[in-house]
């Protein structure tokens, strides 16, 4: 009986230990995810029309996520658009109606240099002045949509899939600025 015992509580012990290690895998993974090649290229295109040469980036995404609700109360939107957005393209109002479930599962990222165009400037000191901050680009059909936060501005870009698979400019939604005198 005692046998019996002893076997069971070495069993329990390796349960719990690969639990734990499965459990720490599967953490791990989540924290060190990357972005994908289309989401970078998504963030590549987002600039190809500033005309600057260099462009001072936060060195990770960030999971703001507290600005999707302004996508579904009626200051923003109404039944023909959202921002500088219109709905003719069914498309376009239905994958912004889809965007709330995606911006829950947005998660830190930190930028692969290699990855991203020599203009971009990856930034890891905050107190180092002015730079952008973005969300993880968030791909829904032929729509991507992808969160600029400055320190005085905020603003959803939309970008829609061209017929050589790259990423246009569709229209962008205002979310907040400061206007200083």
């Amino acid at each position: 009986m005692d046998q019996i015992k002893l076997v069971g509580h070495r069993a329990i012990k390796w349960i719990v230990v690969l639990q734990i290690f499965y459990s720490s895998t599967i953490c791990g993974a989540q924290q060190k995810d990357k972005l994908t090649k289309e989401q970078y290229k998504v963030i590549e295109e987002s600039f190809k029309n500033s005309g600057k040469d260099e462009t001072r980036l936060f060195f990770q995404t960030i999971d703001y996520k507290s600005w999707v609700h302004l996508l579904y109360g009626t200051y923003y939107r109404d039944e023909n658009g959202i921002g500088t957005c219109t709905f003719d393209d069914p498309q376009l109002k239905s994958a912004v109606d889809q965007m709330i479930n995606h911006v829950m599962n947005i998660e830190v990222n930190e930028f692969n240099p290699k990855k991203l165009g020599k203009r971009f400037v990856l930034i890891k000191d905050l107190k180092d002045q002015p730079y952008l901050s973005l969300t993880e680009p968030i791909i829904i059909e032929n729509y991507a949509f992808l969160l600029f936060k400055y320190t005085d501005s905020e603003s959803l870009e939309i970008q829609k899939r061209n017929d050589k698979g790259g990423w246009d400019y569709e229209c962008s939604i205002p979310l907040y600025v400061v206007f200083v005198d």
